[in-house]
């Protein structure tokens, strides 16, 4: 009692094996007890294909649990937001589902700033400025969005056209997002509405 455990499992894929318990009982303690008790887990697993793995072993289910009321969703970009992220959802009183592309594990290098240095969940990072078109990605699609951009830059001169918008958090996204940029939360719904519409009216209450 008291501590703060962080569980890993070895694929993604295998969360489907704790549904119940991470669906209807992490996620749901806190409301159920009328908030007198919160539940500061942090689930950490890999995700995703392209590394030669059985299809068991290869899907991306950050979708399912970015609808379950009660959990936060997190996946990392960056080495610096791998650690900066971890942080921030180990301190948070709330259960985290922290996945990780696994194709983003030997990519490449990047500085780690040292010291205490914790990346706020829920607030997104703009990843290339940009003037003309917003892409909204995050975990392995902000690497390669970013090399797309770059591309446009060097082969066709399109420098800046791309603005690339790194949510961090699978949820509540993209009505946040909206919302500290230049949308209004009227001009959100519409647009979540064509994206699926699951939380259009919160956009639009908001």
């Amino acid at each position: 009692a008291g501590m703060r455990p962080i569980v890993e499992i070895q694929f993604s894929d295998f969360t489907a094996q704790a549904m119940d318990q991470i669906v209807n009982q992490a996620a749901k303690i806190h409301f159920m007890l009328g908030g007198a008790a919160n539940v500061p887990m942090v689930l950490r697993t890999p995700l995703g294909s392209g590394t030669g793995a059985a299809a068991q072993h290869s899907q991306s289910l950050e979708a399912w649990f970015a609808h379950v009321p009660g959990l936060k969703v997190v996946m990392p970009a960056t080495p610096a937001d791998a650690k900066g992220l971890l942080k921030a959802s180990v301190r948070d009183p709330d259960p985290v589902m922290f996945f990780e592309h696994k194709k983003t594990y030997r990519l490449f290098k990047a500085d780690v700033p040292d010291g205490d240095t914790v990346v706020p969940i829920g607030k997104a990072s703009i990843a290339r400025e940009g003037k003309d078109l917003s892409i909204f990605c995050y975990g392995y699609m902000r690497v390669c969005a970013l090399e797309a951009a770059e591309t446009l830059a060097r082969e066709d001169g399109v420098e800046e056209a791309w603005r690339i918008v790194d949510p961090v958090l699978r949820k509540p996204t993209p009505v946040h997002v909206y919302e500290r940029g230049s949308w209004g939360p009227a001009q959100a719904g519409k647009m979540t509405e064509k994206l699926g519409g699951w939380h259009a009216p919160q956009a639009q209450a908001r």
